[in-house]
């Protein structure tokens, strides 16, 4: 059956598009709905950190613990701008790329860091990674040339693509698939993807997958389990504000507000389907879940890690219990507290990296304009960082078939591909 639903076209864009809607939906009201107690200051609350050095069920005393009104004022602390000499050298390198040939995303994906001559800017890149996946969690880097290499997408992705190969492993991070009387007719793990709508392909006459228009709630990347990138190509014409909030702080408040019992349950196991791919579930031969343990809050060798994904606990949500239900909402009601979270609009050529095991993110609706300046469009990579020295927790953002570190799942044999435009937007 897995084959089979695996190349359903209907299923994929009919039912995960419906399902995807409600959850969102479900989610919006439940956060309404949900109150917590203030702070207390009646009963001490024990600390530890920093991360390396957690105890479990204690205020994590951690750069990763913040919420955003702390950094008002504060911008150059977290943002980088790329410097004339910086483009020069990722200009050259890429000059000297296409000099060889490498002309096609068969080219690309062959390619290694020691391709890259990039001598004075990937140190640099290597510091502030390691700042974003043992430190605050977040970094701005802003001026990356997106409107040189307007007219020439080759040397955009290569330049884009320079910087994923010096900061570590490039992971799949999104699943595509190819459909009847198609070239490859299968699925695929892309280790590029576009953040746009059109971002998945799809058949003929169906419409966009509600997950690139309406709004995305707070969760954690399945499969990622260090940096995700995201480079802004153009903007939309309204919304698509980029929103960030720090796991870490969540956790503590939690505390601070007397509710251990609900960091206690988020540290235990949680069985939720077990994923086919990135857009469905994994499913026995008469229709049931296959279930796999995932534990919200996973302590780890000293480490905390926080993977939150409330549309897959809302997929089992009649088999949680009272408190667990609680603890689903109550960790969204202060991701979604502005005070807590960032939110802006990311302008072109700027890119945003976060430590999934560290920062949740969501994204406000998108509504694009008829104009390809007025289209939401965004280069994403996930990487395993050398500059991480932190363990993968064991259950933390379900393996990938392909990827030992992370990744999505996808089908045994797959085709990794880095595609350099939209499956269905094939000129964007």
């Amino acid at each position: 059956m897995a084959a089979e639903v695996a190349r359903n076209p209907v299923h994929l864009y009919s039912q995960a598009a419906n399902d995807y809607a409600a959850k969102s939906a479900r989610y919006a009201e439940q956060v309404a709905k949900t109150v917590l107690p203030p702070p207390r200051n009646d009963v001490p609350i024990p600390h530890s950190g920093p991360q390396g050095k957690v105890i479990p069920l204690t205020i994590i005393d951690d750069p990763a613990d913040w919420k955003a009104k702390d950094w008002q004022g504060r911008e150059a602390e977290y943002t980088y701008f790329f410097t004339p000499e910086d483009i020069a050298e990722l200009s050259a390198a890429v000059d000297a790329l296409k000099s060889r040939g490498v002309s096609t995303e068969d080219d690309i994906i062959k390619l290694t860091k020691d391709d890259f001559a990039l001598p004075n800017l990937a140190p640099k890149l290597v510091h502030l990674a390691r700042e974003v996946t043992l430190g605050r969690g977040f970094q701005l880097l802003k001026g990356f040339p997106v409107a040189e290499y307007k007219n020439d997408r080759v040397g955009l992705v290569l330049a884009y693509w320079a910087i994923a190969l010096h900061l570590g492993r490039p992971l799949v991070s999104q699943t595509d698939h190819d459909f009847e009387g198609s070239k490859d007719n299968g699925v695929y793990g892309s280790i590029l993807n576009h953040i746009t709508v059109g971002r998945h392909a799809r058949p003929v006459g169906t419409q966009p997958h509600a997950v690139d228009t309406i709004r995305l709630v707070f969760h954690s990347d399945q499969g990622a389990t260090d940096l995700i990138s995201l480079l802004s190509l153009t903007n939309a014409k309204e919304g698509g504000v980029s929103k960030w909030v720090s796991s870490i702080a969540i956790h503590n408040e939690l505390l601070r507000r007397g509710r251990k019992d609900l960091v206690e349950v988020l540290s235990k196991p949680w069985y939720v389907g077990r994923k086919l791919d990135q857009a469905r579930f994994e499913r026995d031969g008469e229709g049931n879940l296959i279930k796999e343990a995932t534990i919200p809050f996973e302590y780890h060798d000293g480490y905390l890690s926080v993977y939150y994904q409330s549309n897959n606990y809302q997929e089992v949500e009649k088999e949680l219990s009272p408190l667990q239900e609680e603890a689903l909402w109550a960790v969204a009601a202060l991701a979604e507290d502005p005070e807590f979270h960032f939110a802006q609009v990311l302008e072109p050529g700027t890119i945003e990296w976060i430590h999934n095991p560290s920062i949740m993110h969501s994204r406000s609706a998108v509504v694009d304009g008829e104009a390809d300046d007025e289209k939401r469009h965004l280069l994403r990579f996930w990487v395993d960082t050398d500059a991480n020295t932190r363990p993968v927790a064991p259950t933390f953002a379900p393996r990938s078939s392909v990827q030992a570190q992370g990744g999505f799942k996808v089908p045994e044999g797959s085709k990794l591909r880095l595609p350099l435009h939209p499956p269905s937007r094939p000129n964007a």
